[in-house]
């Protein structure tokens, strides 16, 4: 009768490193994942009308205890999975468990829209969400300022609205990615090539869609046309009493 040896129980410093790794990815998809689906959903509004984005502005700043919500299950995950990239992106390193197979390019791009989306985002919360600590700009207050910063030119280039564009773009790609490199690590996924491929293909969509409707409202934003699709005003409502 032949046996075979048991597996090892993994080392300590590998069990750390795997709750490193569990850590790190579910900080960045979740968090990621969820802002940028709610700001796609909130600026898609304004091709309805200035009044369609001011009420669901209005709609989302009446939510309960909102700034300790958006500190807990966003801004605080995004620190910590930026502080772990960071880590990883000036050591060259990798987590304790294989990585997920993505090509030498892809691995490069996902470390490198990472950390311009580290940048992007430094300046746009502090531009828009923490402009006033305490008192976040209204509904009217936020279009009126996202008009005047994306439609502004410096020697004949909208430098802001680019930047828009490319930070959009690459946080939308950077999630798209993440989410298929932790399917990847799944069982569904290990042995099946063809699973990888859908996903990837799935995610890839997901990820376009949203970054197109991101890149009409920016640039709806910057110059009062926009790159597909018509404006469709929405009804006001009945007049108040």
């Amino acid at each position: 009768m032949i046996t075979t040896p048991p597996v090892p129980a993994p080392l300590p410093e590998d069990r750390g490193a795997r709750l490193v790794e569990r850590v790190f990815s579910l900080t960045g998809i979740v968090p990621l994942g969820a802002f940028l689906l709610l700001h796609t959903a909130i600026n898609a509004r304004a091709l309805h009308g200035d009044a369609a984005f001011v009420g669901t502005v209005r709609a989302l700043q009446q939510v309960p205890a909102l700034p300790l919500v958006e500190a807990a299950f966003v801004y605080a995950p995004l620190a910590v999975h930026g502080a772990i990239g960071a880590w990883l992106v000036a050591t060259g390193r990798n987590l304790a468990s294989p990585p997920a197979p993505y090509p030498p390019a892809v691995r490069m791009a996902v470390r490198l829209t990472g950390v311009v989306v580290v940048a992007f985002l430094a300046m746009h919360l502090t531009e828009l969400r923490f402009r006033a600590p305490g008192h976040p700009l209204a509904g009217g207050e936020l279009a009126t300022r996202l008009d005047a910063d994306l439609s502004s030119v410096s020697w004949g280039v909208p430098w802001r609205g680019l930047a828009y564009l490319v930070g959009s773009a690459c946080a939308t790609f950077h999630l798209a990615a993440g989410f298929w490199g932790a399917f990847a690590k799944s069982e569904r996924a290990r042995d099946s090539a063809r699973n990888r491929r859908w996903a990837a293909l799935a995610l890839a969509a997901v990820g376009a869609a949203m970054w197109l409707t991101l890149a009409n409202v920016i640039v709806f934003r910057a110059t009062g046309g926009q790159l597909f699709g018509e404006m469709r005003e929405e009804a006001p409502g009945p007049p108040c009493p």
